[in-house]
């Protein structure tokens, strides 16, 4: 369970971080998605630069959390280094050098003997890399579960501070802060404890996506997992405003045969017996009286 002290560490991180990234791990599920990206959306709303990544592509499955279309597939950090990109062919280029005349940083192109000089129409600029302040990761057990954002920027990971969120209990707590607890029911509770323990802003899309994931991961709070901290914070959701998701009853799955119509000749009611055969043959009157046996006479 997170902590007060744990909480203060973390918004003292926040106070100076203006470049944070969420990371989330391989093949996420529903729960840590939407746990991240409603930490995503509330981070967002400081006006601090933030962005989440995950190396798996989403599906269709998360399409109904607020803000899964932001996720990319690498780490973005601040972006504060100019990339200048251009059509190469092999052996075109004779030399690339630099001076600076006039307070001006030049970047000069030299052709090769032959080809033509480069065409300033196809030059294309763009920022990229960048330093990241702050990382989140959420339901990464290590930091190799993380996949490609964490191979192709380890040095990031080993100079930014990381927060690690995981109910794992065989996680290896890489982080210089670990928020790690194995008997909680889902990743969302414990990013909405975090949101409130950290006093951040909320809006209804938070909640939403917050909620979803606690259903989600609790099946519906039938999970024996499910304690009062649970309701806690899905109480917490439904004060953000969050929409629950309703399912409509599959009329299909619950198909029912037509009514058959009844033969012609049988009728919906049973006819009443008629009277003769309702009632038995009466004896006769004689029946009733002693009988006296008269034998045969002999001669």
């Amino acid at each position: 369970m997170i902590n007060q002290s744990q909480a203060s560490q973390i918004q003292s991180a926040l106070a100076t971080a203006q470049t944070i990234f969420i990371a989330l791990p391989l093949n996420p599920n529903f729960d840590q998605v939407a746990a991240g990206l409603a930490l995503y959306l509330s981070l967002g709303i400081t006006k601090k630069s933030v962005a989440i990544g995950c190396s798996t592509e989403m599906t269709v499955g998360f399409s109904s959390l607020v803000g899964v279309d932001k996720i990319e597939n690498s780490l973005k950090g601040s972006k504060d280094s100019l990339s200048i990109s251009f059509d190469y062919i092999e052996e075109a280029i004779e030399k690339v050098s630099y001076n600076i005349e006039d307070d001006k940083f030049n970047l000069v192109i030299k052709p090769r003997l032959g080809h033509p000089p480069l065409d300033s129409d196809k030059v294309e600029f763009s920022y990229t890399g960048g330093k990241v302040d702050l990382i989140f990761t959420i339901g990464a057990s290590s930091l190799e579960s993380l996949g490609n954002l964490y191979k192709d920027n380890q040095e990031a990971f080993k100079e930014t501070q990381v927060v690690n969120l995981d109910n794992n209990s065989r996680n290896q707590q890489y982080g210089q802060i670990n928020l790690v607890d194995p008997s909680a029911a889902s990743f969302s509770e414990e990013v909405a404890k975090l949101i409130r323990l950290l006093r951040l802003l909320t809006d209804r899309d938070i909640g939403t996506n917050l909620f979803q994931g606690i259903e989600r991961a609790t099946n519906r709070f039938s999970s024996p997992k499910v304690n009062a901290d649970t309701f806690e914070a899905a109480a917490l959701c439904l004060k953000m405003g969050a929409r629950r998701e309703v399912k409509l009853p599959n009329k299909k799955s619950k198909s029912t045969s037509p009514l058959k119509p009844m033969p012609a000749k049988v009728s919906a009611l049973k006819e009443p017996a008629r009277e003769e055969e309702e009632e038995t043959e009466k004896p006769k009157p004689d029946w009733f009286e002693p009988k006296i046996y008269k034998g045969e006479d002999r001669i």
